[in-house]
């Protein structure tokens, strides 16, 4: 974990978020979503401009884990909507707790937006993990892509700044462009998964 370095995402990373997400998709279980669903949810070559366009914008807040320079997972807040839309890891780099820290990252933007109540929209394989990071599920909705329904899980979680063992940089940092390194918050000996309560093995 200690390689990973997180940051807030430029339009310029919009190739690689794109590829990460198609990676982390084409992985999902056949027995969850279909090779149909599948091959409409990850994203195409095409999509890139919308991308770009996001990242470029107040309504999304996204930010980006990095190993050696390389961006290995990213996380998407929607502000208006008070929803995250998104928190992929490849799978090259599951099990190294990526997303959760990618989860806190968002909650810190949410919180600096004055979110107290942020909802996500769970692929069914991410259910357990969003669980294990204080989500609970409120119901099943269908969202269609190129004619193509997808079930997902809508799941909530209440911010609570006090509850937030946090040094006020760390909410600076993610909100700014600049490294931002978890591990600099941390005790030598512990460990992020466990600061963050997560004990799942992460599934984006």
């Amino acid at each position: 974990m200690s390689d990973i370095r997180f940051r807030r995402a430029t339009p310029a990373d919009a190739g690689e978020i794109l590829a990460t997400k198609r990676a982390a998709i084409e992985e999902l279980e056949h027995w969850q979503y279909s090779p149909e669903q599948i091959r409409a949810w990850a994203p195409k070559d095409s999509y890139l401009d919308t991308f770009e366009q996001a990242i470029d914008t107040d309504r999304f807040v996204v930010h980006v884990a990095e190993d050696d320079g390389t961006i290995v997972g990213y996380g998407a807040l929607n502000v208006p909507d008070e929803r995250i839309d998104a928190v992929y890891v490849h799978p090259d780099h599951h099990g190294r707790g990526i997303a959760t820290v990618l989860v806190k990252q968002l909650e810190l933007s949410a919180e600096f937006q004055g979110i107290v109540e942020l909802d996500v929209m769970a692929a069914k394989n991410a259910v357990a993990f969003y669980r294990s990071v204080g989500y609970w599920r409120l119901d099943d909705e269908v969202t269609t892509i190129e004619d193509v329904d997808l079930e997902l899980v809508r799941m909530r979680k209440d911010l609570d700044p006090t509850d937030l063992d946090v040094d006020a940089d760390a909410t600076d940092a993610a909100e700014s462009g600049e490294w931002f390194d978890l591990e600099e918050y941390f005790d030598d000996d512990s460990d992020p998964d466990e600061w963050f309560g997560s004990t799942a093995e992460i599934e984006e």
